[in-house]
């Protein structure tokens, strides 16, 4: 008959008689996870939350999270909660912004341990590391979407063939040797935030999921037993890295893996699987941690790093490396490349006359005319103030005037909002072109600046190229 919720637990170390057997599925998941009292008292860490808050083995047990600094919601009626981020003093003193889940637990048996609620504490902390922290003003709203990375995975029947059934029931039953903790394993399971599923080793095929993974994949898990594993991978590249890691003994463990889902829709994963061997036959024990927000949420970070916040472009520092690799490329393939700096005329007076949120309108409206004008492989930044700087890979300074030409009309024709109407702005630009096979990007800008002086000099709102002797 089958068994609601089992799975096979398996651990290629062996189960350590001194501990509650159940506990010990915890500690191969890649995520913090504690079980705590009703006030805050942690029953029982894995070695993830050890290794977060930068505690010995077994040093967590006994210890109240208010020593952490972390707040747990303590919401009863059995709801999830999904907590703000939150910064966690470890116990080195250091601190690390971390999000807090928690749901009730449910798998507590023998009524002695008091514990109430089971938390997920996930690492948030690299996704601010270029942007900031979540309160500082370069990324001040992002919090909000890191709480939906959390999790959401109920159990429900395992359906499949009769003999995957039994045989999960069996290994329960012969590593837990008692039905509460059996109980107990199914509650844990009920709970993971994560994706579980066991693979025969000699032809893949899969013998159990829970119901995350199915909901992962997206597809019931009577039709997911008995598929192969590797018909989930979408690229036969990452499997093969898998495989290797495998036949050479070593497991993998947090590895960024791309699956894809039933309707061919990718998701990025945080796999972990190792072998393992139940009854006489070889397995592979596999974790999946949907990793497509998070990762989406630091694409989009470490590209916020990278803008000027005002108007979008690149700011100096993320412009200077890609200018300089596009200088690389050019001395490499010997061609040519070019560097013209813009800077928009009178813009005190504009900021004196109008007001600095006018000023500030103005600097976009003039990042955006550049976009307008220049191809998508230009490079556009902003040095600082009313200043901004382009590379032209594959242009000679020539062939860059004609490009800044476009550029000084375009931005002269164009309106400037103000509360008592519009105004014209005219912008002077300099042009400097590669100069030898050991030019820096450095002196390129220095030419293209003598170029912008000139223009200046000879009236503003006029393009100049550099030459010798400016």
């Amino acid at each position: 008959m089958p068994v609601p919720g089992c799975m096979v637990m398996i651990s290629g170390r062996g189960v350590d008689d001194g501990r509650d057997t159940a506990f010990s599925v915890f500690d191969r998941l890649p995520v913090g996870i504690c079980l705590v009292t009703a006030s805050g008292i942690i029953h029982h860490a894995n070695p993830a939350l050890h290794d977060l808050l930068r505690c010995e083995a077994g040093g967590l047990p006994g210890r109240s999270l208010c020593e952490f600094e972390l707040d747990h919601g303590g919401s009863g009626g059995g709801a999830q909660t999904s907590g703000d981020a939150q910064r966690a003093l470890r116990n080195d003193g250091s601190t690390r912004w971390v999000t807090v889940a928690e749901s009730p637990w449910i798998g507590e048996a023998d009524g002695k341990t008091g514990i109430s609620r089971l938390l997920t504490v996930t690492d948030v902390d690299s996704i601010f590391r270029q942007a900031g922290d979540p309160g500082d003003a370069e990324a001040p709203a992002e919090m909000a979407a890191v709480d939906a990375l959390l999790y959401e995975a109920p159990i429900g029947t395992a359906e499949g063939a009769t003999r995957t059934v039994n045989l999960t029931k069996t290994a329960i039953r012969e590593l837990t040797e008692s039905r509460p903790n059996e109980e107990r394993l199914e509650a844990i399971l009920e709970q993971s935030p994560i994706g579980v599923s066991v693979s025969r080793r000699d032809d893949g095929r899969i013998i159990f999921v829970n119901t995350r993974f199915a909901e992962l994949i997206g597809l019931p898990r009577e039709k997911l037993i008995g598929s192969r594993a590797r018909d989930y991978y979408l690229d036969s590249h990452q499997r093969l890295r898998v495989l290797e890691r495998l036949r050479g003994g070593s497991g993998v463990t947090n590895m960024e893996v791309q699956f894809k889902r039933a309707d061919g829709s990718p998701f990025w994963t945080l796999f972990t699987v190792n072998q393992a061997v139940i009854q006489g036959m070889a397995v592979n024990l596999a974790w999946i941690y949907d990793y497509t927000e998070r990762r989406s949420m630091e694409e989009a970070l470490r590209d916020m790093a990278s803008r000027d916040p005002l108007t979008g472009i690149y700011n100096r520092r993320s412009f200077m490396d890609m200018a300089r690799a596009q200088l690389a490329r050019a001395h490499r393939f010997h061609e040519p490349l070019s560097v013209f700096v813009l800077d928009v005329d009178h813009f005190k007076r504009i900021n004196d006359t109008f007001g600095h949120a006018t000023g500030d309108d103005a600097l976009r409206m003039v990042a955006a005319g550049c976009q307008a004008i220049l191809r998508e492989y230009d490079i556009l930044g902003r040095l600082g103030g009313e200043e901004f700087v382009v590379v032209l890979p594959g242009a000679t300074a020539d062939e860059s005037r004609v490009v800044a030409e476009r550029v000084r009309r375009h931005l002269a024709r164009m309106p400037i909002e103000a509360t008592d109407g519009t105004f014209r702005l005219t912008a002077s630009i300099g042009i400097a072109g590669l100069e030898g096979a050991t030019d820096t990007l450095e002196r390129a800008i220095h030419r293209a600046d003598l170029a912008l002086y000139r223009a200046k000099h000879l009236g503003r709102n006029r393009v100049a190229v550099f030459e010798p002797g400016m």
